[in-house]
């Protein structure tokens, strides 16, 4: 089973309900935005099927009044009699220069046979030109319709040149059907708009984004029905709605409104964008709300857990503040009571050598004041001078420099797995144990003096230390040592006093090692054999080497 704190359930709790009260406040503002959005789409797209009906009467009446206009000219009509192509196409020409009223100029004789035209140099025929154009021309005085040619697609309208009954020919006037028309019927709307009829005529999109090219496809991809319709163009949801300019089939054109949807939603995204702001700094103050209300709760028990990691992470500084005046307030007592205990015990071991905690940890193996016999390696060094160098300086400073002094050698015995016995004012008792142990002690007093030595050249200004080392290797007896209210867990013998006569026989960053010590080590170290000494305590002269040269 999954465990879950108190705190954890309110905050778990009060956070599913303001989400899901989120949720179903930012679907039901979804769902209404986009039904408002498909109306207003709707009516966006049908006003613009209307203005772009209204325009495109409005354009057929302006090219109307052209074709009349042209078509009353005397000067045209004799032309029109001549049959003389050049001369009038000339005159066609000059005046849609001098007249910008259309894009497109024909003349038909009564026949249909184009005479002049001014989208071209030479009088290329318009197919069916009696069918389209002559006839429906004679019958109602005008024709209307779509031009499809090879220079571009116009609207056109046809009006007969005539004088009583005499019919001279026949005038066309056209104008374009391109992207500059789609821009125009576009005007200030927010719509798209595409004139397709056997091609893409005009857009104010990129064509390169249909799927479809001509009226049928479009047709056949919007469907059949007033609309709008869902068209998908370059990956994007458009809303569209169709409105046949024309006769149908593919000579017809069709006009095609587009709307983005995005953008119509745009509006209604914003409204979506602020409820759900909102509704995050109403879950963020709720959760808040919440997490304040649950800290409240479980503080004090947060606050006891937290001290326990700590105190099991070795802090034990920490000390837990009674708020409350409850049960748990006396639990919060307890454990600073606890801690208390705990922190002088970790700093009392500060004061002893790692032996005598190992010892104190097994006393319930053993007796705590058993002996036993091993052989060590016996480390002892002292400062040389340190009693003159105490008189005639601060004791603050006298206590600082040796205290780095005695720094310095206790990290090197922890480095090469030696036990610090005991400190014994300027003087330091070290123990090497195992089969490596006279060799690690060499190696320790060696590197001592070198670091000494790199010491001083980086403190040039403090005192120079000189320390003195005797190392002896032997067995002694290891025991806790004192009265009942005041142990040590040390080692006593005959090479341990050794040891301290050798410390105190060597000179200023000397090492000196007893003859037991020098036999393990001779094939590792260089050395040099000293006369005997008669050292106080032992009656026959006791061999000594100097470890290194000096």
């Amino acid at each position: 089973m999954v465990r879950m704190s108190l705190r954890g359930k309110i905050l778990l709790l009060s956070s599913a309900v303001l989400v899901a009260l989120i949720l179903a406040m930012l679907l039901f503002v979804g769902a209404q935005a986009r039904r408002y959005a498909d109306e207003r789409l709707a009516s966006d797209l049908d006003q613009d099927r209307q203005r772009i009906e209204i325009m495109q009467s409005e354009r057929l009446a302006g090219l109307q009044l052209t074709a009349q206009l042209v078509a009353s000219f005397p000067s045209l009509k004799a032309l029109l009699a001549t049959h003389d192509s050049a001369t009038i196409q000339d005159f066609l020409t000059s005046y849609q220069q001098g007249n910008k009223r259309s894009d497109l100029l024909i003349a038909l004789d009564p026949a249909g046979r184009v005479l002049g035209r001014t989208d071209m140099l030479i009088p290329v025929a318009l197919p069916d030109a009696e069918l389209h154009w002559v006839q429906p021309a004679l019958r109602s005085q005008s024709a209307t319709g779509f031009l499809d040619t090879d220079r571009g697609a116009y609207f056109a309208v046809c009006v007969p040149a005539a004088a009583g009954n005499t019919i001279f020919g026949f005038v066309i006037a056209g104008g374009n059907i391109d992207n500059s028309f789609a821009a125009t019927l576009r005007g200030e709307s927010s719509n798209d708009i595409v004139l397709v009829g056997t091609r893409v005529l005009g857009t104010t999109l990129p064509a390169s984004s249909f799927p479809w090219r001509t009226r049928a496809e479009w047709e056949s991809a919007l469907g059949s029905g007033p609309g709008p319709h869902t068209a998908e163009i370059a990956g994007l949801p458009y809303a569209a709605m169709a409105l046949a300019l024309g006769s149908k089939g593919e000579a017809g054109l069709l006009a095609v409104t587009l709307r983005s949807r995005d953008s119509a939603l745009a509006p209604y995204r914003r409204i979506q964008l602020g409820l759900l702001v909102l509704g995050l700094i109403a879950a963020v103050v709720g959760i808040a709300a919440s997490a304040v209300f649950s800290r409240t709760v479980t503080a004090s028990i947060g606050r006891l857990v937290e001290g326990t990691r700590q105190v099991a992470a070795g802090n034990y500084d920490c000390n837990l503040e009674i708020r409350s005046g409850d049960e748990i307030a006396d639990l919060g007592q307890s454990f600073n009571s606890m801690v208390r205990g705990l922190r002088e015990r970790a700093e009392m071991q500060k004061f002893v050598s790692q032996s005598t905690v190992e010892m104190v940890q097994a006393a319930s193996r053993r007796e705590a004041s058993a002996g036993e016999r091993r052989v060590l390696t016996i480390f002892f060094s002292d400062v040389r001078g340190f009693t003159l160098m105490s008189e005639n300086r601060d004791p603050a400073e006298v206590v600082k420099i040796l205290n780095s002094c005695l720094s310095l050698q206790a990290e090197k015995v922890k480095k090469f797995q030696g036990d610090v016995d005991k400190y014994m004012g300027d003087c330091v008792m070290a123990l090497f144990a195992g089969e490596d142990g006279a060799l690690n002690a060499i190696r320790c007093a060696t590197e001592i003096l070198k670091s000494l030595d790199a010491y001083h050249a980086a403190h040039a200004t403090e005192h120079v230390i000189q320390i003195g080392i005797g190392i002896v290797t032997g067995e002694v007896i290891l025991g806790s040592i004192g009265s009942e209210e005041r142990r040590d867990f040390t080692a006593v013998g005959s090479n341990v006093n050794l040891c301290s006569r050798l410390c105190a026989l060597a000179g200023p960053h000397e090492i000196l090692a007893a003859e037991s010590t020098y036999k393990i080590v001779q094939d590792f170290v260089a050395a040099q054999r000293l006369e005997p000494a008669r050292l106080k305590g032992f009656s026959e002269p006791v061999p000594v080497y100097r470890i290194g040269s000096r």
